[in-house]
């Protein structure tokens, strides 16, 4: 692992609850493992962060608010920076855009169903703010 990709003081102190993070561990192993996780809450002194294990299970980590490491467990994690071609990134913008695919299908069975239309369009106008403030410079 390394500080290069780390998340800063500054990215660390702008996380919120419902953001997604990147988890980076493995590289005691040699191979660097990537995963999407979500920030629960952020207490005084760290992130609480949920992610999904393999197998599908429901993990809640905590990581340092001054160093971005994992606090506890057995091994050495840390909150990056996302790298877009990483998998943890892309399985972050697919859980996004899950739920304009449910309200796609729901609305594509009775294409006259002016509500069902209605709410997949507040999640497209929803999924683009995030999107189109997400990728906004710093000014």
């Amino acid at each position: 692992m390394s500080a290069e990709n780390r998340l800063t003081a500054d990215q660390l102190a702008a996380l919120a609850p419902g953001d997604d993070v990147t988890i980076e561990s493995g590289a005691e192993f040699g191979r660097r493992r990537h995963t999407a996780a979500t920030v629960v809450r952020v207490d005084g002194s760290c992130v609480v962060v949920s992610c999904e294990g393999s197998r599908g299970g429901k993990f809640v980590e905590r990581y340092g608010l001054r160093d971005a490491l994992r606090v506890g467990g057995g091994t050495r994690a840390e909150l990056v920076s996302p790298d877009p071609e990483d998998p943890a990134a892309r399985d972050a913008l697919r859980r996004r855009t899950q739920r304009i695919d449910v309200l796609y299908r729901e609305w594509s069975r009775k294409r006259a169903d002016v509500d069902a239309l209605r709410q997949l369009h507040d999640a497209i106008g929803e999924c683009l703010a995030t999107n189109l403030v997400a990728s906004q410079p710093d000014a």
